[in-house]
């Protein structure tokens, strides 16, 4: 005669499986995420923020026009441009998707991890934090593109994608089985988290000379772009010398990771590889902005990428924190065994 599974026992069984489910809803947030991100860029180097002049309708209407013969009283014929309406418009529906997809993550969180703080409370975070952002998408068109209001956009944007990566590294520990322990000390936490905080200040001195170049453009349109960037002044030459600062710190860090932690896990060696070359690929991009003018493709990478940076340092940090630089060999394995299987 077989012996009885409890209900209790058979779902404590399936929570590895249950977790790796999270993990991916999670992930393809995150994604998602960083898409929209980029999104947001192109449509503030192509001057569409404002190609919807209300919210949520666009120029009163659930769909746009197309045409300008298509527009009534009370919105201006000259103000229409199709292409950026539809470009802002698109931008909005990414928005509406991300949303539902975050919607998604925290309902199966919520059913499945309910008593488990560590996964549900992210999760219902991020859906709390994506609906505030949807409101402040409204402000930012009522404001008439505050550079103020933008700046907070893109900066809440970062703390959604930060709640959600925190959530993939928990769900990917639970899948796991990797019980909470406390982590031997490393300085390598401190500096981890040094370049974070570095990264953060250099993204606040990138919205500053941005303001200051789509002023200028605004209001001396016959200058070059050379004499843009000349009248920028002291804090484009301080964004600059910082930009490549950070990349050279982050790569002694790197240096000194991979030289002296050869048992490292999986996960902090992939999140220093890659903040390696994000910081060389926005050294490379930010280059670019200076000798070649200021192209609109090279300004959405470099702002996409400095965002990149900024994720993958705080998945570094919060890996770090929570389970020190090697990975314990008897979870690894039993995640390796449950993955074949």
């Amino acid at each position: 005669m077989k012996p009885e599974i409890s209900p209790l026992s058979l779902k404590e069984n399936k929570r590895p499986n249950f977790a790796r489910t999270l993990r991916r809803f999670a992930v393809l947030s995150v994604v998602a995420t960083y898409l929209l991100i980029f999104a947001g860029g192109l449509v503030r180097v192509s001057g569409a923020g404002m190609g919807c002049p209300d919210w949520p309708k666009c120029y009163g209407m659930w769909i746009p026009p197309t045409h300008v013969s298509e527009l009534k009283p009370p919105y201006d014929p000259a103000a229409f441009n199709p292409t950026l309406t539809w470009i802002e418009y698109i931008n909005r529906l990414m928005g509406v998707l991300v949303g539902l997809i975050i919607l998604a993550t925290s309902v199966y969180a919520a059913i499945r991890f309910l008593r488990t703080p560590k996964l549900f409370l992210p999760a219902f975070a991020a859906t709390v934090l994506v609906a505030f952002q949807g409101w402040l998408g409204k402000v930012v068109v009522k404001t008439d593109l505050n550079p103020f209001v933008v700046t907070l956009h893109l900066s809440l944007a970062l703390i959604i994608v930060s709640v959600l990566i925190y959530l993939v590294l928990q769900a990917y520990a639970e899948e796991c089985g990797q019980k909470e322990e406390k982590p031997l000390k490393t300085p390598l936490t401190g500096y981890a988290a040094g370049l974070w905080l570095f990264a953060m200040m250099q993204l606040v001195l990138g919205t500053q000379v941005r303001e200051k170049l789509e002023w200028l453009s605004k209001n001396f349109p016959l200058f070059t772009e050379a004499e843009w960037l000349a009248e920028v002044g002291w804090i484009g030459k301080l964004h600059g010398l910082t930009g490549v600062l950070l990349a050279v710190l982050t790569w002694v860090v790197g240096y000194k990771l991979l030289t002296e932690h050869k048992a490292a896990s999986g996960i902090t060696r992939s999140c220093m590889l890659t903040m390696m070359g994000l910081s060389l690929a926005e050294v490379v991009v930010g280059l670019s902005l200076v000798w070649v003018g200021i192209p609109a493709v090279m300004q959405i990478f470099h702002q996409w990428i400095a965002s990149l940076y900024i994720g993958t340092a705080f998945a570094l940090v919060t890996w770090l924190h929570a389970r020190g630089v090697a990975e314990a060999a008897g979870a690894y394995l039993q995640h390796q065994t449950a993955v074949a299987n």
